[in-house]
């Protein structure tokens, strides 16, 4: 038996929750591959079939790297069956391997720069997503179906948008072409030039909504 360094974004928030996890080494055998887990191919003393862990509708497969296999360790076990995964934002780390749901400010905090390497954040836009973690990739952010890269000029564009927030504008207001005149109007006559280059630094959020939609959690 061996433990499996966390070299991914899922084994690492496994080790962070769980502990480390113990893999086996199967007999070698025509078979081999169909032993081993469906999504990763790895062997855990406990494996379970996947129809006890995801149903006929579920649509995660681009990922899986051993559709030979028949079941799964369990590790992706917890990982598809841990239901704060799917509905809260969370910062995975690691070295060292450590996982945290991220409240807003949290959330602001890591992506008020760009993402390190060994840093992965995965927010649910869309709660009840059993892919998202499983998805996930160092340096980026999961979200629904995708994952986004976060660059300064992201960064920028959060504070941009707290900015923004600060005087009252809403988040639907937010995403208009213009700033509303009710909120412009309480706004000293001397900031409007910044809420104007506020609002025009915006405009390629409005055309990427994945991005929009992170920095707006981000910034609540």
């Amino acid at each position: 038996m061996t433990v499996v360094r966390a070299a991914d974004v899922v084994c690492a928030a496994y080790t962070a929750a769980v502990g480390n996890p113990t893999m086996t080494d199967p007999a070698r055998a025509s078979d081999d591959r169909a032993a081993g887990c469906a999504r990763c191919g790895r062997h855990t003393i406990v494996m379970t079939p996947v129809g006890q862990v995801v149903s006929r509708r579920f649509t995660g497969y681009e990922s899986w790297t051993n559709l030979a296999g028949r079941r799964l360790c369990e590790v992706c076990v917890w990982v598809y069956q841990h239901r704060p995964l799917r509905t809260d934002a969370h910062i995975v780390t690691r070295d060292p391997s450590t996982l945290r749901a991220a409240n807003p400010a949290l959330l602001h905090q890591v992506l008020s720069t760009t993402i390190g390497s060994d840093t992965a954040v995965i927010v649910p836009l869309r709660p009840g997503r059993k892919h998202l973690l499983p998805d996930a990739r160092w340096g980026q952010v999961t979200v629904d179906d995708t994952t986004l890269t976060w660059t300064p000029a992201d960064a920028a564009r959060l504070q941009v948008l707290r900015r923004l927030r600060a005087h009252g504008f809403s988040e639907t207001m937010l995403r208009d072409d213009t700033p509303a005149y009710p909120v412009l109007s309480r706004v000293g006559a001397d900031e409007w030039p910044q809420v104007f280059d506020d609002w025009n630094h915006l405009a390629p959020w409005r055309q990427a909504a994945p991005w929009f939609e992170v920095g707006l959690r981000a910034s609540r």
